[in-house]
């Protein structure tokens, strides 16, 4: 890993992103002159590659010399390079746009080094240009049909001269959240707890008199509940009543305290404020529930402490409900991009127009295939994919034709399938090592710039991986010069060394 931080330090297109994060700022205007983009990225990345918290990556920076070449300090320092609260600053200024657009700008690099490559390696290959495989087809002739006879990722224009290409692969997922599982009766005790303790808090700084409040009472009954091994549905309803009484009290005696101490309420800071009205909420909620007999009603708070988070029924085999954000992401060249994300449940079929737009937007072309779930392919997205002339290979609606279709059209079908497979990739490799599934961020601003990091730094990993791939390609046209005694013995040589770097 030594290896892979200073090659993301020279390789990363800085400059490009400096200018995106950049936009951001107003230093011109006001305010004092920002910390260096390259080291905010940096860290940033940084964090996500290693699943660290704050104050352990600006740690770990400063033990590390080769982070700190990947964060473009100069000289080795034990100082920290920031303080970990300025990470807070970053998430709250970073949106999705401004993570898209980086990925953007790695995928133009990725291009542009690309090209540079097989330039370097046609002027060096001049000798072998002649040269044919078993067929009677040059290389450079074989690799052209290849892409031509792709139906997938083969250029055309519409019949409106718009260029189509590339392949776009959608879907989406949920992110889920860092919160306990919601049970009604642990909501309730997290509620009691939080309204006693700044009832306390107020009379502390007023200097009044302390007020006794029903806490007490209700975390007693609660611990009788959640003690038992089996808890039977009368005893729970009796519980929840019992604490939703207490939790009552409680606050009425914090209005009574606002009430009565005009401008008692600034005590307490923004986050307590918060959490005291989502408190309120729930309480409201959980009362309505109970008095109907049900455990479902609308935007049900499910943690007091973050009220955007929402269940999101999946069905999935591991988690019917997941408790966190649904994203819609799209994928292009392997790149993922997080254009949709969303606290309250929806549909993900509306999500097709806006990723092809926001491909347009991107790359100045349309998709020549779309590769979507069924889901996406209702009689609306049909007729929007048909006015744009734009392919996909799923099931059609109505029923099947009396004749058979040719085989082109099964083998077409099976790839789309096998290809589309990639978003579920993806998303199992987001959450399982870059921690997509555990956002700890608490604020929905925060949380939402924390999952779109996870995608981005899956992004640049990608990105050195086909740097590595380049390098690979010219060090074996450096042996293919060789005799071949000693190009077999170094080849095999080095591809060890720099598996055993790379890992």
């Amino acid at each position: 890993m030594i290896w892979s931080w200073v090659v993301l330090g020279d390789t990363l297109p800085w400059a490009e992103l400096e200018k995106v994060y950049n936009s951001k700022l107003h230093n011109k205007d006001k305010g004092a002159g920002n910390k260096p983009a390259r080291m905010i990225i940096a860290a940033m990345i940084i964090k996500h590659k290693m699943n660290l918290s704050d104050e352990e990556t600006i740690r770990i920076i400063q033990e590390n010399p080769y982070m700190q070449y990947m964060c473009g300090l100069s000289e080795l320092t034990d100082q920290p390079i920031f303080d970990p609260s300025l990470f807070v600053t970053v998430r709250k200024r970073i949106t999705d746009e401004e993570i898209n657009e980086m990925t953007v700008r790695l995928l133009e690099e990725q291009r542009r080094r690309k090209a540079e490559a097989e330039l370097h390696k046609d002027k060096s290959d001049d000798g072998n240009a002649g040269a044919k495989n078993d067929n009677g087809a040059t290389k450079d002739e074989s690799k052209k049909d290849i892409v031509e006879d792709d139906p997938f990722v083969k250029e055309f224009k519409d019949s409106k001269g718009r260029i189509h290409k590339g392949v776009l692969k959608m879907d989406a997922t949920c992110a889920n959240a860092e919160v306990r599982y919601p049970v009604d009766v642990d909501i309730i005790h997290d509620g009691c707890k939080v309204v006693d303790r700044y009832i306390h808090s107020i009379c502390k700084a007023l200097k009044i008199r302390d007020q006794h409040t029903s806490y007490k009472d209700s975390r007693r009954a609660y611990l009788v509940l959640v003690k038992m091994k089996k808890k039977g549905g009368e005893l729970v309803r009796r519980t929840k009543s019992y604490m939703l009484s207490c939790l009552n009290k409680e606050l009425k005696q914090i209005v009574e305290l606002f009430v009565n101490h005009t401008g008692c309420k600034a005590l307490l800071t923004n986050y307590e404020q918060h959490t005291l009205n989502a408190t309120f909420d729930m309480y409201a909620q959980q009362q309505e529930m109970l008095a109907n007999g049900t455990h479902t009603c609308a935007n049900r708070i499910v943690s007091i402490f973050q009220p955007h988070i929402r269940p999101i029924v999946r069905g999935k085999a591991k988690a019917k409900v997941e408790f966190g954000a649904k994203i819609g992401v799209s994928i292009y060249k392997g790149y993922s991009f997080v254009d949709h994300h969303s606290w309250d449940a929806y549909n993900e079929s509306s999500d097709l127009e806006l990723h092809t737009r926001l491909f347009e937007q991107r790359f100045g072309c349309l998709p020549a295939t779309i590769l979507a779930d069924k889901i996406y392919m209702n009689k609306a997205n049909r007729d929007f994919l048909k006015a744009n002339e734009i392919k996909t290979y799923s099931k059609p609606l109505g029923r099947p034709p009396k004749e058979p279709r040719p085989p082109e059209y099964y083998d077409n079908m099976a790839k789309a399938i096998g290809d589309r497979n990639e978003v579920e990739c993806s998303f199992g490799t987001g959450k399982r090592i870059y921690r997509a599934d555990n956002i700890r961020a608490k604020l929905p601003n925060t949380a939402e710039c924390w999952t779109g990091m996870c995608y981005f730094v899956k992004n640049v990993m990608k990105f050195l991986r086909e740097l590595c791939l380049c390098l690979f390609e010219k060090i074996d046209f450096c042996l293919h010069i060789i005799t071949l005694g000693q190009k077999l013995q170094v080849k095999i040589l080095y591809r060890s060394y720099a598996l055993l770097l790379i890992q």
